[in-house]
């Protein structure tokens, strides 16, 4: 059947991939708008608060996550890249950050390891 589920999911499991999923897509829409048209989101709000609910948010998933998967060192490989790639891009931002950046690098570098670390590996 079409409609059939194979899998059954815990609660707390669906509504924390669905914030992370929202969080994580939410930060880089406002992100994008606030380059495209600077003040454009930042008068009213930080876009790293997107940020670091993706970032608690992935921690929460992962730990409700039973099952181990297996990750292929590309993907791990293509999760350090994107992670040094969000760190250049922190950095770049420097002087706009201040005193966020000593937070902001890090979850830079940990958000990329995260998306790897909660997809299942039938879907990369």
């Amino acid at each position: 059947m079409f409609f059939k589920k194979t899998e059954k999911f815990h609660p707390a499991e669906v509504i924390s991939r669905t914030i992370f999923l929202v969080s994580l897509v939410s930060f880089a829409i406002f992100l994008l708008g606030d380059l495209w048209q600077p003040g454009f989101v930042s008068r009213v709000f930080s876009v790293h608060w997107f940020l670091f609910s993706a970032l608690i948010s992935g921690i929460w998933w992962g730990s409700l996550i039973k099952e181990s998967r297996e990750r292929s060192w590309l993907q791990w490989t293509l999760a350090f890249i994107f992670g040094l790639i969000g760190i250049y891009l922190a950095w770049q931002f420097r002087t706009d950050l201040k005193d966020c950046l000593i937070l902001v690098l890090p979850l830079a570098l940990i958000v990329p390891f995260l998306v790897i670390w909660v997809l299942p590996t039938d879907k990369i």
